[in-house]
């Protein structure tokens, strides 16, 4: 996905591929940096507080200061975590609680951004665009053999493809 706006979509996309090609395995994620080891990644080395990676935040800022240096002018960096949170529903890379919402971004942010830049390091956008690619890697590899395992099992009957 690369953009945690598109997920919704691109939910109903893989379930509508898979109802109508039974044969394919497609998947998608929230975002890069969401799974196990990106998690494990940001948490070891954010230097920002829940609130501080969502939109030109701690995390993004970083991976451009480290690809793309001059386009990132820190100077004129504001930080933007004055969310209105609750336990159910906060901003953050990995948003947690059990309320998806969409409020409109002027509620929460003056600037467009969304969490902490002032905190971004070239030195955290190598370590963690390093993870990311990892992490991509090992999705793809896990969707290739969710695709071997379920056409092995079709292939011996199972369930509805044996009838």
């Amino acid at each position: 996905s690369g953009h945690g706006g598109n997920v919704s979509f691109l939910v109903n996309i893989v379930k509508y591929a898979g109802e109508r090609h039974k044969r394919i395995f497609c998947a998608t994620c929230w975002l890069y940096l969401s799974g196990p080891e990106g998690i494990k990644a940001i948490e070891e080395n954010r230097r920002s507080p829940i609130g501080g990676m969502g939109h030109a935040c701690e995390l993004e800022t970083s991976i451009v200061l480290h690809l793309r240096p001059d386009l990132v002018h820190m100077d004129r960096v504001v930080d933007e975590t004055d969310f209105i949170s609750t336990p159910s529903y906060y901003m953050d890379w990995v948003e947690g609680g059990s309320l998806i919402a969409n409020p409109p971004w002027e509620d929460d942010s003056i600037t467009g951004a969304y969490g902490a830049s002032s905190l971004a390091t070239k030195v955290h956008g190598k370590l963690w665009l390093e993870a990311a690619i990892s992490e991509k890697i090992s999705q793809i590899e896990e969707i290739h053999e969710q695709h071997r395992r379920r056409e092995e099992r079709r292939s011996k009957g199972y369930g509805l493809w044996g009838k």
